[in-house]
């Protein structure tokens, strides 16, 4: 049991590697058979009379070679349309993710590893470097952010203890970033600093309100390395601390899920060759957001559910970055047959974003369905 535990813990603090280091957003589970997904992505925000819609593809094969050790593909090509006073479009292939795990050590440590292939696109023209600094806002989380960077390479290990009622885990990641061209027309490459990113957390069930209640909560802090571009540094971006809290209970008949997590960052690091100083202000926000969703076994082969967000971004220091979003949405997962499942849900969303000195009423639609296919 107690090995059980902590391998179990071992998968949450992967997951977290892969979700933050490696921006694999699909759930990562230790075991499971060989499984393919595809499904098709519609996002759309509006912000005044400006409008984006993002249009991907998201692709996933996991394949478990043993039972220490196994692999997944993700890649997810996108099509984006940012309209203003003018129209710019954004397209192609994205980059693709491959990586895996490997239980060692008398299955005490799991060491997990990932590398991203440059095979999107990431050499902008002028009139495609509008849509991706859209892309990349935090608070309107697309899908896919960025269609391509450089090649990158994680390693990471972690592990797991009980101690008394609780199991206590924690590990260690490093992400190599590579260089890339972000821009036709420059042969200098820009290159992202690399990343180490720090977790420990606990996990346990307690007795709450007269039913089991399951929570995990970890803290990830992250160290950036500098960028730099032909050569010469240019940005090193402040260090990241995110906690973050995942429970897990029954109400009546439905099966809940509730997330919390902030995220705070420190002053980034700009200039030039040997004029590199620390920024006046602090240009990164705190980022705080909750989600529930709550599913329903509708029949034996249904599962209904209901989702509810909320996205609260503080301004930085140049008063500019604040968000708050209330999402509302639903959906369900549909099996098939034995071996395929569809899964699909729609998102509203309403509030204010800042990107400038002013707030600007918003509007978003996330809309996704795809099918889950067990080999």
């Amino acid at each position: 049991m107690e090995r059980r535990k902590n391998v179990k813990w071992i998968v949450i603090l992967l997951g977290i590697c892969a979700a933050v280091a490696f921006g694999q957003s699909q759930t990562y589970r230790l075991q499971s058979d060989m499984l393919g997904s595809a499904g098709l992505s519609l996002e759309f925000w509006k912000a005044k009379k400006d409008n984006i819609t993002e249009f991907a593809i998201p692709m996933t094969f996991i394949y478990p070679y043993s039972d220490k050790l196994r692999f997944y593909a993700i890649t997810s090509p996108a099509f984006c349309t940012l309209n203003t006073s003018e129209t710019y479009s954004l397209g192609g292939m994205s980059d693709l993710k491959w990586g895996g795990h490997y239980l060692a050590f008398d299955d005490q440590w799991l060491v997990n590893f990932g590398m991203n292939l440059p095979t999107g696109k990431s050499a902008l023209a002028d009139e495609e470097y509008p849509v991706a600094s859209v892309l990349t806002l935090p608070a309107l989380n697309f899908r896919v952010p960025s269609l391509g960077q450089g090649f990158d390479l994680l390693l990471g290990i972690s592990t797991a203890r009980q101690v008394g009622e609780f199991v206590v885990g924690g590990g260690v990641s490093y992400l190599m970033k590579g260089s890339f061209k972000p821009f036709k027309g420059y042969d200098e490459g820009y290159n992202p600093g690399d990343e180490i990113t720090l977790m420990a957390g606990v996990d346990r069930t307690l007795r709450m309100f007269d039913r089991d209640v399951k929570i995990t909560g970890d803290m990830l802090y992250t160290v950036y390395f500098t960028d730099t571009w032909g050569g010469e540094k240019v940005f090193h971006s402040g260090n990241k601390f995110t906690l973050q809290v995942l429970s897990s209970f029954r109400v009546s008949s439905l099966d809940m899920l509730l997330f919390i997590r902030e995220s705070k960052k420190g002053k980034n690091r700009i200039g030039s060759g040997d004029i590199f100083e620390t920024e006046r202000k602090n240009s990164n926000g705190n980022q705080f957001e909750i989600q529930t969703i709550g599913y329903y076994p509708y029949t034996q082969d249904l599962r209904l559910k209901g989702i509810f967000e909320i996205r609260l971004y503080a301004a930085n220091d140049y008063d500019t970055g604040g968000a708050t979003l209330l999402g509302l949405g639903g959906g369900g997962q549909l099996r098939l047959t034995p071996r395929m499942v569809f899964d699909g849900d729609v998102r509203f969303y309403f509030g204010s974003i800042k990107t400038g000195s002013d707030a600007a009423g918003t509007f978003g639609l996330k809309l996704f369905g795809g099918v889950q296919y067990t080999f």
